[in-house]
């Protein structure tokens, strides 16, 4: 059974987030990478720092821990776009 603590679960949201940035401006990353980088980033949490030790438990957590981290990411991308320039957003 997957139990994903609230903590747990922000903390690895965090993690990840900090690492796309990290790998967008070290490796100036394409949007396309960004979300396998997130991916690895997720496996590597959960098998790692909370160390789940049954297979399908920890890839779960971790692609759900991936995508919620890209999707997140690109949204904060989105918005922050949408507020530096407001003339080109969806309700002008």
């Amino acid at each position: 059974m997957i139990q994903m603590i609230l903590f747990q679960t922000f903390a690895a949201l965090g993690a990840i987030m900090i690492l796309m940035v990290f790998v967008k401006i070290l490796f100036h990353a394409h949007d396309l990478l960004l979300f396998p980088s997130a991916f690895a980033f997720g496996l590597f949490y959960t098998a790692i720092i909370e160390q789940r030790t049954d297979l399908i438990e920890g890839a779960l957590a971790g692609s759900i821990y991936a995508l919620a981290a890209f999707g997140l990411y690109m949204l904060v991308k989105k918005l922050s776009k949408l507020y530096r320039h407001p003339k080109e957003g969806p309700y002008h």
